[in-house]
């Protein structure tokens, strides 16, 4: 395989791990230090915003790295070297070996799958809140909103404003079993339940803290990291066009 094209499919499966926390891509985020391709050999690279950044969200992400490089038809090993964390020698050596999170750190007590668990309906709870919030902006009552399905959800993602949006939240409906058929509601609570008719602020008020911290958290890893790293001017700016991208894939806006 040309090597570029090798390049782009790493780079492609890389842009699926997210940091579960901020709900972000990693390479987004600019935790992907650098990858090297020698054969059907894959090394990646990786840092995170500080040193002491929590070891099992450190464990999870270089966890899922592995995970999605490997499944490249091409790709017979993949080695992932978590950089500058204070664990990454027993991470880095609990990853090459398979080991799950309370293996490699006999002292924990809570598993990767609870804690995957938590974020992913955060993430979801923020994704579904941009949605409704730009539904509500157009003009479309409660009543509407509750009555719409994902058959109408599709037709949005003809819209360009909004069609980034849509695509993420149909995402994580698909991710979390949801029906995906067009008569299926369109907003629901995380485990699917219908939210009920009165509901709809309360459900709001709830998901824009989640979002608004997601959105902070992200803003201030961002600004770590590049201190962290001496980002040169070049390198800052890439990071400053970098966050304007992050805005338009999750829709920052105000509550």
């Amino acid at each position: 395989m040309d090597m570029a094209d090798a390049r782009d499919e790493v780079d492609q499966q890389l842009a699926k791990v997210y940091d579960p926390e901020l709900d972000q891509p990693l390479t987004e985020l600019g935790f992907i230090g650098g990858v090297d391709i020698a054969g059907e050999k894959v090394t990646v690279r990786f840092r995170l915003p500080t040193y002491w950044c929590a070891a099992n969200f450190a464990y999870m992400m270089a966890s899922d790295i592995r995970e999605r490089v490997s499944e490249l038809p091409w790709v017979k090993q993949v080695d992932v070297q978590l950089q500058d964390h204070f664990h990454d020698e027993e991470i880095n050596e609990g990853i090459k070996h398979g080991k799950t999170f309370l293996t490699a750190f006999p002292d924990a007590t809570e598993s990767l799958d609870d804690l995957r668990e938590t974020f992913r309906v955060k993430a979801f709870q923020a994704r579904q809140e941009r949605v409704l919030r730009w539904l509500i902006r157009k003009g479309l009552q409660e009543e509407a909103i509750l009555k719409m399905r994902v058959g109408d959800l599709q037709q949005l993602l003809k819209k360009r404003q909004v069609a980034k949006l849509v695509e993420r939240y149909l995402s994580i409906r698909q991710e979390r079993g949801l029906p995906g058929d067009i008569s299926a509601e369109a907003f629901t609570h995380p485990n699917g339940t219908p939210i009920d008719p009165g509901g709809l602020q309360l459900l709001l008020n709830k998901a824009s803290s989640t979002r608004l911290s997601m959105e902070f958290n992200t803003a201030f890893c961002s600004g770590l990291l590049n201190t962290r790293y001496g980002e040169d001017k070049q390198g800052l700016q890439n990071a400053d066009l970098q966050k304007d991208k992050t805005k338009e894939s999750t829709g920052v806006i105000d509550v």
